[in-house]
């Protein structure tokens, strides 16, 4: 004998950060049934404090998240489960997400909000630093420096060892310090590469081999660059983009999404779908541009063209917005 069907819900959110908790709020401002998947890991939670994001800046990730909690508890078509889904899949017109106990959920559409997780270069002491003091997103973190006085450093490792990017990362560290030292790490070609765009400009390249990198006293920058020569140098912060993968179950093979070359999800349209009818993408899992700030304007996004979506479906209307 088989148990009671599962409540049907309008949208079901993997994710439960920055982007899945704008697109709840979203949807539940428009009478919209939602089921939020938290797992309570968030790219942000090595940060001490968080900048940059509008009447949140300088709250603790901690702060922030009760905070997205205790606002959304007041929604009676809002609920959440801390457990993690390993799979979706279509089933007739609807989705079905299994969690890792078994336990299945139907929704009428779902908004994939699971983030990404980074890959940390092979230096030793980088995990420990990252977020404290190495910083990807210098638009909210590093403001401490003095722009007169202070000095900061780029890693030229991974996808830093693509001049653009690497000259971009100098450029906001400059804003920030007011010289620049990119560390090569050994890679003279980088090294060459990077020369000419560096005259007149109070940036420089240094090619040693490092050992690994700290934060100076007690979890709190400046950070202390050790070379495997025995010498050290101090900067104020360390900019550097680790690589990045997606969080959570292969949902790109299990629903047929298209990834694109980043190894994110190809979106299309203005509300952020997925390749797949009907399943969208909102925060850092489709955009380079991995910030809280443009993480929850993206749930935003994706949860308005959702909430459409669903109402022109159930009275019949051809779509708005093509």
């Amino acid at each position: 004998m088989s148990g009671p069907t599962p409540q049907t819900y309008d949208v079901l959110i993997v994710g439960g950060g920055g982007a899945g908790s704008s697109a709840a709020q979203t949807l539940v401002r428009q009478r919209h049934t939602v089921k939020v998947f938290d797992t309570q890991k968030y790219r942000f939670d090595p940060s001490y404090i968080l900048h940059g994001l509008t009447a949140a800046d300088g709250l603790s990730p901690k702060e922030y998240i009760s905070k997205i909690h205790s606002e959304l508890s007041d929604y009676v078509d809002y609920s959440v489960s801390s457990v993690e889904i390993v799979k979706i899949e279509k089933v007739d017109t609807l989705f079905q997400a299994t969690d890792k106990a078994g336990k299945t959920y139907l929704g009428r559409k779902v908004i994939l909000a699971q983030g990404v997780s980074h890959i940390f270069p092979a230096l030793e002491g980088y995990e420990a630093a990252w977020g404290k003091g190495i910083f990807h997103n210098l638009f909210s973190q590093g403001y401490y420096a003095n722009p007169v006085t202070g000095h900061a450093g780029v890693l030229g490792m991974d996808l830093m060892t693509m001049p653009q990017f690497t000259l971009h990362l100098c450029h906001l560290s400059n804003q920030l310090a007011s010289a620049v030292t990119i560390y090569t790490n050994g890679n003279t070609n980088l090294t060459a590469q990077l020369e000419p765009s560096l005259v007149n400009k109070p940036w420089k390249t240094d090619n040693r081999k490092i050992k690994n990198v700290a934060l100076k006293t007690a979890g709190q920058p400046p950070m202390v660059i050790t070379f495997e020569d025995g010498t050290t140098v101090t900067e104020d912060f360390i900019g550097h983009a680790p690589i990045s993968k997606l969080n959570g179950a292969d949902f790109a093979q299990q629903l047929g999404l298209e990834i694109n070359q980043a190894g994110d999800y190809a979106i299309f349209g203005p509300f952020q779908e997925t390749s797949v009818k009907g399943v969208y993408a909102a925060g850092d899992n489709m955009t380079m541009f991995k910030a809280l700030p443009n993480a929850v304007a993206s749930g935003a996004q994706a949860a308005a063209g959702v909430a459409v979506a669903l109402q022109e479906e159930k009275w019949g209307l051809p779509p708005v917005f093509g």
